[in-house]
């Protein structure tokens, strides 16, 4: 009986994981896609007078239109370096987008992509009575505990949040896609990942 309980959580945490995962990539290529019917609008009358109507196989009102997104994204980003603009934004997201499934996750992985520790998710090495294992740091209390989030493999977007003190738990110099991957794995291939982060901390 315990196994069928055991096989009924593992599905339900997966399809759960699954769709937490699906919803912010699904509002993403939305909005994307959305943002570039609209570059287009603006790109077609440009493209119209340059006497060129491709570069390389593609459309110049496409070419347009991308640079044009790339600069706004540019200009956007600059905006919410801004202290002002930063803190507006970071109300809005405490408010509102943080309820959206699977944004902090998200926001998480792509912080990593930056040198800044605000908000960023860091793979990390957790050690319990009799095992170790890897996980995500989530945060990091003011008592200097670190919150811990430990996958259901093969789910890197679900699994048991754990409270622990901070000597038993190891931060993991690894991208996070390498992490991701191993935890998809169910692990396969970790004692090579685990001498690379030990590699990338001694450098």
């Amino acid at each position: 009986m315990s196994e069928k309980r055991g096989k009924i959580h593992f599905i339900k945490t997966t399809v759960i994981g699954g769709l937490l995962f699906l919803v912010p990539v699904v509002v993403l290529i939305f909005v994307l896609t959305e943002a570039a019917d609209l570059m287009l609008m603006v790109a077609d009358p440009l493209a119209d007078l340059v006497p060129l109507d491709s570069i390389a196989g593609v459309a110049l009102a496409n070419i347009i239109a991308v640079v044009v997104m790339v600069l706004i994204c540019f200009i956007a980003g600059l905006i919410a370096r801004k202290t002002f603009i930063r803190t507006k934004v970071e109300s809005l997201e405490n408010k509102v987008l943080s309820k959206l499934p699977g944004y902090v996750m998200l926001k998480g992985m792509l912080n990593g992509l930056e040198e800044t520790d605000d908000h960023r998710l860091f793979p990390v090495l957790a050690t319990f009575n009799s095992s170790a294992r890897i996980g995500l740091e989530i945060d990091r209390l003011s008592d200097g505990r670190v919150v811990v989030m430990v996958p259901s493999s093969p789910n890197p977007w679900s699994g048991m949040v754990n409270i622990m003190e901070a000597e038993r738990v190891q931060r993991l110099d690894l991208p996070m896609t390498a992490y991701m991957e191993n935890v998809e794995r169910f692990g396969q291939g970790m004692e090579e990942m685990l001498k690379t982060a030990e590699r990338a901390s001694q450098t």
